[in-house]
């Protein structure tokens, strides 16, 4: 893009996320109409955008060509692109939404415990790909923590503090229910696919609640992926695709040296209005899928503890480890996805332990709130620049594993 040369990105660029969280909502999808060719080259503009809301979210697609759209014909295939873009985020949309009723992972929500419930392809590969996360990260990604989330008050279109916390007991249960997501089974059967549900079962308040799923931490960077290969099939090198600004697909810039993009992480201790630097680091990218999960976008404060949307599947309760953004950078966007997620409920020490066995191939920053202090820790600390001199770098890298620095390792 030949105008913008900073793409800014926050923790939740969600939930966005998030992750372990739920991003779904009850809003209505509405896609905005590029403009005409003529009102495109009226404007000067040398990029062509299509924007939306879907899944509880913004997303935006910007792109150029070699010309900057010098002919119709180059416009109407980004036209044609935008058409696919939206067709395809729909019918996610509608195979994996928590809240549209025809959706496939609604009606497996809604089915009786042990029930064989079935799925759609789209519904099958994202369940797939997240019980692959979830061993993976020892369940630190667990999409069933949808009743947890909601009994914080997040999840929905109208997610607010509840006018209590739930009870210790109402806590347990719900992660008791969350646990059992190993015991689904997902099975081909004579070209259908299909899901049983676990036939655990807990019962609070005299109501019986079986397992219940949320796909919003790992469906954004499954979307974005799906866009990636679009992009890619319609020839457009130049651009990037935005699904709430916490889960990205960057191509290449073309008006710069290294065709590069300088990603700006948000600070998620800036407020609107706040005078300084919105970004905590900057780092050039091009060509990578990525996505960010923090504390700061969902949250609400009792007795000065912070409660955010990110559950943390061992207590059942919103996170507390201090680490306040992660971003993977590299790697599939749907599994960065849910990696940041459960990089941030692990906290510090066992988060570098998965980053320094797992994601060597990845770029991965994170900032931790530590005693109070503000630690940046990275895999790649030569590439990043740091914006907030607030904030000092809480590890150094040696063969390149991250090792912390003294005092930081502790979980806050």
């Amino acid at each position: 893009m030949k105008r913008g040369y900073y793409i800014a990105m926050a923790a939740a660029l969600g939930c966005l996320s998030a992750g372990l969280c739920a991003c779904n909502t009850e809003s209505e999808t509405y896609f905005q109409s590029p403009v005409s060719y003529a009102q495109y080259k009226a404007s000067g503009s040398t990029m062509a955008e299509g924007a939306g809301y879907v899944m509880g979210t913004d997303v935006v697609l910007r792109v150029c060509d070699d010309d900057n759209f010098k002919s119709k014909e180059s416009y109407n295939k980004f036209l044609k692109l935008w058409n696919d873009v939206k067709r395809m985020l729909t019918e996610t949309e509608n195979s994996i939404s928590a809240t549209v009723k025809t959706s496939c992972i609604y009606k497996f929500n809604r089915a009786e415990a042990g029930a064989r419930v079935a799925l759609d392809k789209t519904a099958y590969d994202v369940l797939t790909l997240a019980k692959e996360v979830y061993a993976d990260t020892q369940g630190y990604f667990n999409p069933a923590i949808y009743q947890s989330v909601r009994a914080y008050g997040f999840g929905t279109a109208t997610a607010k503090q509840p006018n209590k916390l739930p009870d210790g007991n109402t806590v347990l249960e719900y992660k008791v229910l969350a646990d059992s997501f190993s015991d689904l089974i997902l099975e081909e059967d004579n070209g259908g696919y299909f899901a049983t549900k676990p036939t655990k079962t807990v019962r609070i308040d005299g109501v019986t609640h079986s397992l219940k799923l949320d796909l919003g931490g790992i469906g954004k960077g499954w979307c974005a992926e799906a866009v990636s290969r679009l992009m890619d099939e319609s020839g457009f090198k130049y651009g990037y695709f935005s699904f709430g600004s916490s889960t990205m697909v960057i191509k290449e810039r073309s008006a710069s040296d290294d065709n590069a993009y300088k990603l700006k992480i948000k600070d998620p201790r800036y407020n609107v209005g706040q005078s300084g630097e919105s970004g905590f680091v900057t780092i050039p990218v091009k060509n990578v899928g990525l996505s960010t999960s923090g504390d700061y976008q969902q949250y609400y404060t009792v007795d000065g503890v912070r409660y955010c949307h990110i559950i943390d599947p061992t207590t059942g309760m919103p996170i507390q480890t201090g680490i306040a953004s992660v971003s993977v950078i590299g790697g599939g966007a749907a599994e960065d996805d849910a990696i940041t997620t459960a990089l941030s409920a692990m906290g510090v020490e066992k988060a570098v332990e998965y980053i320094n066995e797992k994601l060597s191939d990845r770029i991965v920053i994170m900032l931790a709130f530590i005693g109070g202090e503000g630690k940046i820790i990275t895999n790649r600390p030569t590439e990043i620049t740091v914006l907030n001199q607030a904030y000092s770098l809480g590890n150094v890298v040696k063969d390149g594993k991250i090792v912390l620095i003294k005092n930081v390792n502790k979980k806050a």
